[in-house]
């Protein structure tokens, strides 16, 4: 009985994370929009609630706030970001300091990639966000080097904050991003047969091609070379 009762806790447990599970789908207009809320509390599936966020995370996270800023400094031009406003302001801002400028400026003038990563990294360090939960379109924004680095270091964060984190993509450049022969990261290749199924099959490392002289072709390589699958075939 002692058995039964703790093997229904612990199903009880990790059920208690998916009633949560969200899947964020960050959009440009709302990243931009400090004002704006969602409906789905800290923060809405198309980053309404952002700066509330972040400002709960300044205050009650102030380590995980750092770790934050280490990922943005893997954007070249980034300098800084302050989230005290002064009183005179009609509106929240978040200012952003550029190495390159003098003057900061606001989350209204800044890069779509910047405001996308920003959000991405608040959703796995913040202790209020889903334990589990996915992003859709990891790579809308960014470049392909900037691509493959951030993904290397939200699996860092994810760890570091015991978040589980579904990411879909359809840039090659993601999967360098990713280690598979760690554990604790998985591929899938999602595809739809030609009766219109859907399937989802994992690619392990042991599968990954070779080159010529032994060493391993790079997953963004092997993808376009079409060794991964999941890329339409008629054309």
């Amino acid at each position: 009985n002692t058995f039964v009762t703790k093997l229904q806790l612990n199903v009880t447990y990790e059920l208690s994370s998916l009633k949560s599970f969200v899947i964020y789908s960050p959009q440009n207009k709302q990243l931009r929009n400090l004002t704006e809320e969602g409906s789905i509390r800290p923060v809405g599936i198309h980053g309404e609630g952002l700066f509330k966020l972040l400002r709960e995370i300044h205050v009650k996270q102030p380590e995980a706030l750092k770790d934050i800023e280490a990922g943005l400094s893997l954007i070249g031009w980034y300098k800084s970001m302050d989230l005290d406003n002064e009183p005179e302001l009609a509106e929240d801002e978040l200012f952003i300091q550029d190495k390159f400028l003098l003057a900061p400026f606001t989350q209204r003038s800044a890069n779509e990639g910047f405001l996308y990563v920003l959000f991405y990294m608040a959703l796995i360090v913040s202790k209020d966000t889903p334990k589990i939960f996915a992003i859709d379109n990891i790579d809308a924004a960014l470049n392909p080097k900037l691509c493959a680095k951030i993904t290397s270091y939200l699996v860092e964060l994810d760890k570091k904050y015991d978040k589980q984190l579904f990411l879909t993509t359809q840039n090659p450049a993601t999967l360098d991003g990713i280690d598979l022969f760690d554990e604790a990261q998985k591929l899938f290749v999602v595809s739809r047969k030609r009766s219109g199924q859907t399937t989802a099959r994992e690619f392990t490392a042991d599968r990954m091609p070779k080159q010529d002289n032994g060493e391993l072709v790079m997953l963004s390589e092997a993808m376009i070379r079409g060794y991964i699958g999941g890329i339409p075939k008629g054309f």
